[in-house]
């Protein structure tokens, strides 16, 4: 039978589900997340890191972004410049951030926005609502990451969410969906 939610419905319902994570699992979970995500090859290969930072109940990516700097990898924020589209920025550390779209933190910026080169090792880590088996990912229905990576096509993306977001059907996609080359959660790497 097919099925029939709408992405909105599975949006909320997701939602639902990693809102009612309690905080100190959420906290938990992203420090496993974390963990599997700084030993991944993705990750230790990548000399600049694309990452969003995490927000609400959204897997927190604050202690990434601090690993990674004191790596030695250069790192970029998004900020969104109008609707539908946004920018990375570098950052030099989190108190580079300000609350934006939505009361999201965003670089403040004071540089040029990065513009990825092929050759420059990149890794993009993105957020999600909800995914399933076969790596889709459901975002909050913006299109922000779809349209940025219709521009850079060739960069590896992982997403990070927690179990209780990965839906138990396909998810209904449209052809601008880009699929994460990965998708991290605090039990699997799909």
């Amino acid at each position: 039978m097919k099925n029939l939610e709408t992405k909105q419905d599975i949006r909320k319902k997701l939602l639902l589900h990693r809102n009612y994570l309690p905080l100190l699992e959420r906290s938990d979970y992203s420090k496993l997340i974390m963990d599997s995500l700084i030993n991944h090859e993705s990750f230790v290969s990548a000399k600049n890191l694309l990452i969003y930072v995490g927000y609400q109940s959204e897997v927190d990516t604050r202690d990434i972004i601090r690993y990674a700097m004191q790596n030695g990898k250069k790192v970029f924020c998004p900020k969104v410049l109008r609707p539908g589209y946004m920018e990375f920025y570098p950052i030099k550390a989190l108190s580079d951030l300000i609350p934006g779209f939505k009361g999201i933190p965003e670089p403040f910026i004071t540089h040029k926005c990065y513009q990825p080169k092929e050759e420059d090792n990149i890794l993009m880590v993105m957020p999600l609502v909800g995914f399933d088996g076969e790596k889709n990912r459901l975002g909050y229905g913006a299109g922000f990451y779809d349209r940025y990576l219709e521009r850079y096509p060739f960069i590896e993306r992982i997403a990070l969410g927690y179990e209780c977001q990965k839906y138990e059907s396909m998810l209904p996609t449209e052809t601008t969906d880009i699929i994460p080359n990965y998708i991290i959660t605090e039990k699997n790497i799909y």
